[in-house]
């Protein structure tokens, strides 16, 4: 299920002309995974490209970004890298080359007294590893990519003996959130996920937030290929791509904060791309 939106400017100045129809060569249509809208930090970032190129954003997010992409109605796309039909989007034509923007972070979720003694840690192979000698109650968010992620931690960890504490019960997301509070338990989830589903859910955990790269997931931007959608605006998705990967949108990206979380929950990568399209973004 997606929700549409339309991303307008804070400034006063672009409210007269907000409630007039831009051109189409003006707006730029954006997709993005729940991700960046849930965790409020892409809403400031666009009303300042607006405010900048006088594009006008509209946006919408959702899980199915690329087979919405795929029906025309979309410039360009923000979602992590190994995000479902991104491979098929690209080798088919559809879209032009992915350029890393961001990645976001994997956490570990622990109940307040936290009888491992993780809190304060950032590192996720030791705080793996000092769960599974506590033998603490782990519930296993079971979602490929975080089943990917604990089978490294794992391995890394020494392969521990994962008897009467690691607890697969083929549920993920919220349910193993969920689950863990209710049983007193550890699990691991998105940050962004965590701190919005406990705005609505009374959930009895906290947050511990890694730093190494293998808590990290890429996200990448794809502006579609005009060849298969002449219709569509990639000048202007172009444009937005340009302006995500620029130094100073980079920094407010790694600048920002959840409130109670120190550390940052999304983090850099533009410096991932090849070095034409790094210069072409630096002033």
């Amino acid at each position: 299920m997606k929700r549409w939106l339309l991303a307008v400017t804070v400034f006063a100045s672009m409210a007269a002309a907000a409630c007039a129809q831009p051109p189409a060569s003006k707006i730029v249509r954006l997709f993005a995974v729940r991700t960046e809208f849930d965790s409020g930090f892409l809403d400031p970032l666009l009303a300042d490209f607006q405010s900048r190129t006088g594009y006008q954003v509209v946006s919408a997010s959702g899980k199915d970004a690329y087979q919405e992409a795929m029906k025309g109605d979309v410039d360009v796309v923000l979602s992590h890298y190994r995000h479902d039909g991104l491979g098929a989007f690209i080798t088919h034509g559809y879209g032009l080359w992915p350029e890393p923007v961001m990645a976001n972070v994997t956490g570990f979720l622990a109940p307040p007294d936290d009888p491992a003694h993780i809190k304060g840690l950032t590192n996720g192979i030791e705080i793996f590893r000092r769960i599974a000698a506590a033998k603490a109650p782990f519930i296993v968010n079971g979602d490929v990519n975080s089943r990917y992620v604990l089978a490294t931690l794992w391995h890394a960890a020494g392969q521990p003996d994962r008897q009467n504490w690691y607890i697969d019960s083929n549920i993920e997301g919220l349910d193993s959130a969920k689950r863990a509070a209710q049983q007193h338990a550890y699990s691991m989830w998105g940050v962004t996920a965590f701190v919005k589903a406990a705005q609505s859910d009374k959930l009895a955990l906290d947050v511990v937030v890694p730093t190494d790269s293998l808590m990290q997931r890429v996200m990448v931007c794809v502006v579609v290929n005009p060849a298969k959608f002449p219709h569509a605006n990639v000048t202007g998705g172009k444009a937005l791509q340009s302006y995500l990967l620029s130094p100073e949108t980079q920094a407010r990206i790694a600048a920002f904060r959840y409130a109670g979380i120190d550390q940052p929950v999304f983090l850099p990568a533009g410096r991932n791309n090849e070095n034409p399209v790094l210069q072409a973004v630096t002033k």
